[in-house]
């Protein structure tokens, strides 16, 4: 508890993080998460449809993830946050609106522009604000980030399910809302100029950035497993969002509790992240890294008895593996990073496990039009050799240390 109450003062008395952390909250209230796979159905999309959004998603993505960092290590990273919580805001509002294919593939990849402009540069700025204790403060911080986002997630999946009793798209209506208000939010983010910044770019200079970056993924196993891993195991954990509500079906759960279940899963994955530090401190990072991809493992397992019961805390396992995993390998992967790489290297690493996700989805998506309980099972089975996976390779990593 001292070390959750440090964290939560670290981060609310920085203006910089505080104004971050609210814009993140806002970003969260996803209201309609709880019945997006319904939401989806009811405008004609099926299983197929869906997953290949999530491929569109991760495409988009890779296309401006890389050019991003490269940019952002050498400007203020203000700017592409502040843009990237635009095109966030704009691609829910298409999402609320959208009526076919087409204007949900649009939406996906917004979508997928504004994570591109996020992701490592969001990391590497709150990384950067915290100056000389980062490598103490980092897991708790990142930690207790999470937490926020969760309980922003617990609030908006109880609100949606309500919500989506009277109409399928109020869910849609009030998430597009709230990231309109995190994305004008963001304008008052303060300046964090990029370290080293050497002026106007060159090709050449991005260049052996790109090249700089791929290099010390390529000479550190640990650090290319805990980045591009975790990127590319993103199509298997968020696959819960799209295969929880079927399930919920064929066991005949009335929409009014899923809602329930979606809000209990983020409570157990905000216990988790909160006690993410002291897990770290008492298992190592191998085991801590291992167990959150043991504990989706087997929560997809469990996902295919013939119970509601039995999906909801299937699904509970999933999510709190999904983000328990998350500080842990956030901070560890900081940690093997120079900062004037930093957003470079994470975007890279990002991008090449997109690659790998972005191959996955739709063959998740044509299993899930076949056969559901199968599906399931060979997620599951997925999960449980990324875990193994991992445990080979840092124990490798530990012998050459």
């Amino acid at each position: 508890m001292k070390q959750w109450l440090a964290s939560a003062s670290i981060l609310w008395r920085s203006p910089a993080l505080a104004i971050l952390a609210v814009g993140q909250i806002a970003t969260f209230l996803l209201f309609y998460s709880p019945v997006s796979t319904v939401y989806l159905a009811s405008r004609g999309l099926g299983y197929s449809h869906i997953f290949t959004l999530e491929s569109i998603l991760l495409f988009s993505i890779m296309i401006l993830e890389i050019p991003s960092g490269i940019i952002s290590d050498r400007i203020d990273r203000r700017w592409p946050l502040i843009a990237g919580f635009a095109l966030d805001a704009a691609s829910k509002v298409l999402f609320a609106l959208a009526h076919d294919f087409f204007g949900f593939a649009c939406s996906y990849s917004l979508s997928g522009f504004s994570i591109a402009l996020l992701s490592g540069i969001f990391e590497a700025y709150v990384y950067e604000q915290l100056g000389e204790s980062a490598d103490t403060q980092a897991v708790s911080v990142f930690a207790h980030l999470s937490v926020l986002e969760l309980l922003a997630g617990l609030l908006s999946s109880l609100a949606g399910a309500w919500l989506a009793q009277s109409n399928l798209a109020y869910p849609a209506y009030a998430t597009a809302v709230a990231s309109i208000m995190g994305a004008v939010l963001m304008l008052q983010l303060p300046a964090s100029p990029a370290p080293q910044n050497e002026g106007k770019l060159s090709a050449r200079t991005s260049w052996k950035d790109l090249l700089a970056g791929l290099r010390l993924l390529y000479n550190s196993p640990t650090l290319a497993y805990v980045t591009i891993g975790s990127s590319a195991s993103f199509a298997l954990f968020n696959a819960v969002y799209t295969l929880n509500q079927p399930f919920y079906q064929r066991n005949g759960l009335a929409i009014k509790y899923w809602g329930m279940f979606a809000a209990l899963s983020l409570i157990a994955a905000a216990v988790y992240n909160t006690c993410a530090a002291a897990i770290e401190k008492k298992l190592g990072c191998t085991l801590a890294l291992f167990s959150a991809f043991a504990l989706a493992g087997l929560g997809f397992a469990m996902m295919i008895l013939p119970s509601a019961l039995a999906v909801g805390l299937g699904m509970l396992l999933i999510v709190a593996g999904m983000h328990g995993k998350a500080p842990v390998a956030t901070a560890l992967a900081n940690q093997f990073i120079p900062s004037k790489q930093r957003a470079t290297v994470l975007n890279i690493a990002s991008s090449l496990g997109s690659l790998i996700a972005l191959l996955l989805n739709p063959l998740i998506g044509w299993a899930a039009d076949k056969n559901l309980l199968a599906t399931a099972i060979a997620v599951s089975m997925a999960l449980f050799v990324f875990a193994t996976l991992w445990l080979v390779i840092a124990g490798k990593s530990d012998q050459k240390g």
